[in-house]
């Protein structure tokens, strides 16, 4: 039997059935991605009757992603995807649903009129589409009542509060190559509908280390997981049809292949927003933000895989659970960049004055931990639990480093001033113009009224092209920015003594047209 055969794009279904055949095999095994989709891995036996197993359809499958093969020396002839009605028992709400759920049982019923009439019998039957009950009363009479026209049902016992209700969904019939009364199956299908959001939370333990934690809070809006292996994936897999469903799960022609997206919406969540703990969460919560621990995990290709283990999850809720906590290494990093406050090509004018320029207070973060970190918001705190920052902690590989912004360095004051030096007219001839120069020399005043030593990495841009700049700093041409002016940028790393100050200087020329 050829490979292909044992396997068939498929699609999962979250509703409950009656009958045992109609029910979904068994998910063992949850990947969830950070983009609204998952992949989910079933593994079961399915009964075989009449020479096939029937199987739900998943209704948010995306496009080729469900798979499906035998087990156990038996393999899979054909599948046949077709709309069947079935019937589930559902929780009555409304009169003519007590009705259904309750033939063969007396009642009385009372009308909504002026007479206050009622009428008492054996329910015979019950039209849905006409909403017309039959009743047997005990003189033999028999009356047809309209469902909308009644006010008040009185069972002379009991009453059974479900009915069952039919309804129509997409199944799929698989016929196995051998004979049997049923067959081991494995199912693998992408589906939309799961998500996983994760955040950080920072401490602060001294000045060169911290405590980082990790939580992921998972989005279920696609059916109730029940003790199943979930999987957080970090990374970007490629998805090149989104959101799109595929062909098994509709009954109409795919006539363009599956290739236009136009119109496809991204993926929902529904949740009411409850919240599921684990044995491991709470361990974490009773040692207060200070033990650290680790999830289970391994790199996939360029995916990394956290492993949370089993977790039951009903459908339409969220969950929050602990993924690592672990010490690392960081350092206080001070930064400012200063604009291009003159753009002499365009002003033709030098403000001599001194302008403000804010320097930045950021965490160094080095990753010593043995996973990587993933996108995610950061609350940062003292060891005091008082509040520093929030800010995105952006994916890191294990051993890089990542900037954590924390505020405006206030004790921290840089001021730039820049005038006009050295002038000559007629300079240069480029092509067909003339054009003049001038030398622009400018001045970065810093001061430290911190009572520590600190660096401060400053960068100055400008629109011209550097001709020196002080105090070891370094200079890059970025490219072409107005007519023969480059964009360029200085660079200094200057380290400030407790209450110092420190004057850097740089020159640069501007061409400009006569």
């Amino acid at each position: 039997m050829n490979f292909i055969k044992t396997f068939f794009t498929l699609l999962l279904f979250t509703a409950s059935f009656t009958m045992e055949a109609q029910q979904p095999l068994p998910l063992k095994k949850i990947s969830i991605f950070k983009n609204g989709s998952c992949l989910l891995t079933r593994e079961g036996k399915a009964s075989v009757k009449d020479g096939v197993a029937r199987l739900p359809i998943p209704q948010e499958v995306l496009f080729g992603g469900y798979w499906i093969g035998a087990t156990g020396g038996n393999t899979i002839q054909s599948l046949t995807f077709k709309n069947d009605k079935l019937e589930k028992k559902e929780t009555a709400h409304e009169f003519w649903q007590l009705i259904s759920g309750n033939v063969g049982k007396t009642v009385t019923i009372s009308l909504a009129n002026k007479s206050n009439e009622t009428v008492t019998g054996k329910i015979l039957s019950f039209e849905r589409h006409a909403g017309i009950v039959k009743l047997k009363q005990e003189n033999g009479k028999i009356t047809y009542l309209q469902t909308q026209n009644i006010f008040q049902l009185d069972f002379s016992e009991e009453a059974n509060n479900n009915f069952m209700e039919d309804s129509t969904f997409r199944m799929v019939l698989l016929k196995p190559e051998k004979t049997a009364s049923e067959i081991n199956l494995q199912q693998l299908s992408i589906q939309a509908g799961v998500n996983w959001v994760p955040s950080y939370l920072l401490k602060i333990k001294d000045e060169k280390s911290a405590r980082l934690e990790m939580k992921a809070v998972v989005e279920n809006g696609i059916e109730d997981i029940t003790n199943a292996e979930t999987e957080l994936v970090v990374g970007s897999p490629q998805m090149y049809f989104g959101m799109r469903r595929d062909p098994i799960t509709y009954d109409y022609l795919t006539t363009d292949g599956g290739v236009d997206n136009a119109g496809m919406q991204p993926v929902q969540m529904m949740s009411n927003a409850g919240f599921a703990r684990s044995a491991k969460m709470a361990e974490a919560e009773e040692s207060a933000f200070d033990g650290n621990y680790s999830t289970e995990g391994e790199k996939s290709g360029d995916l990394y895989i956290y492993k949370i283990g089993k977790i039951t999850l009903p459908n339409h809720t969220k969950g929050s659970y602990p993924v690592f906590a672990s010490n690392i290494e960081y350092k206080h990093k001070y930064e400012g960049v200063i604009a291009d406050k003159t753009n002499y090509y365009n002003s033709r004018f030098v403000d001599n004055n001194e302008t403000n320029f804010d320097v930045y207070h950021s965490l160094e973060l080095k990753n010593t931990t043995s996973v990587p970190f993933t996108t995610a918001p950061v609350m940062v705190v003292t060891e005091k639990e008082q509040f520093l920052a929030q800010d995105l902690l952006k994916y890191t590989p294990v051993g890089g480093t990542v900037d954590v912004k924390l505020s405006k360095a206030i004790d921290i004051v840089m001021r730039n001033a820049e005038e006009e030096g050295q002038r000559n007219d007629a300079y240069k001839k480029i092509g067909a113009y003339m054009y003049s120069r001038v030398v622009i020399k400018g001045t970065i005043a810093i001061s430290n009224l911190q009572a520590k030593e600190v660096t401060v990495n400053i960068k100055k841009l400008l629109s011209g092209t550097v001709l020196s700049q002080s105090d070891g700093g370094k200079s890059v041409k970025n490219g072409i920015g107005y007519d023969n002016n480059p964009t360029s940028t200085i660079s200094w790393e200057v380290k400030m003594a407790s209450n110092g100050k420190k004057s850097l200087t740089y020159e640069y020329e501007v061409l400009f047209r006569n």
